[in-house]
């Protein structure tokens, strides 16, 4: 196949995503599901793992959506297997794991080998820390839970492309259970002065007002 048809049979496949999307948006499950099963089999047979996984992985986003958390892992599980080594397909199951399954070993250890796969990429290591804490809180191990917020936030969120992408679902957990609240607000404080050096004004404000409403010292 020369790289024109491949460029095409890519574009066409992209667009099959976009459309589903689209259908999501809409609320129309049945039509999306149906756009993606075929584009998954069309992936497949053109040999093409990465769309294929990505088709798998959008229809793991679909039943999320429809609260199928089974189906959901299913097809996310199925998105892995095909990349296994893709860092942003084991941070989704391993959310999904903590979040909904309590497998926290299991989701550990994706986050661990996230660590390992993207050492270099800031905003990939930020959300494994952030996962890595959720897990060891939900297993009681507060003192691993508070060192994971630490390394989310080390070097002031340096290298984070934007501050819409500070995980805050770590520090909730936290205060929640009132833990670490000194630790928690330096995070709040961090994620503020971040969004002030990108200039995004919105979420500087946002973080401006968790700062003023936070019970911390």
């Amino acid at each position: 196949m020369s790289m024109t048809a491949t460029s095409v049979d890519q574009s066409t496949r992209s667009s099959r995503i976009e459309k589903a999307f689209d259908l999501m948006t809409a609320k129309n499950f049945e039509a999306a599901e149906a756009e993606l099963n075929a584009g998954a089999e069309d992936a497949a047979q053109a040999q093409d793992k990465v769309m294929e996984a990505l088709f798998y992985s959008t229809l793991g986003v679909l039943h999320k959506l429809k609260k199928d958390f089974k189906g959901a892992w299913r097809f996310y599980d199925k998105a892995e297997k095909i990349l296994p080594e893709d860092p942003a397909l084991k941070l989704i199951s391993a959310r999904l794991l903590v979040e909904v399954f309590g497998q926290l070993d299991t989701a550990i250890k994706k986050a661990e080998k996230v660590l390992n796969l993207a050492k270099n990429d800031r905003p990939f290591t930020h959300q494994a820390q952030a996962t890595l804490g959720l897990a060891y809180l939900k297993k009681g191990d507060k003192k691993r839970a508070l060192q994971c917020l630490n390394d989310a936030m080390a070097e002031d969120f340096d290298g984070i492309i934007s501050a819409g992408n500070i995980d805050l679902k770590l520090l909730e957990a936290l205060s929640r259970k009132k833990l670490g609240l000194t630790e928690c607000k330096q995070y709040l404080e961090k994620a503020h002065l971040f969004a002030q050096k990108t200039g995004e004004e919105r979420l500087e404000g946002v973080f401006l007002k968790l700062i003023q409403s936070f019970p911390g010292p």
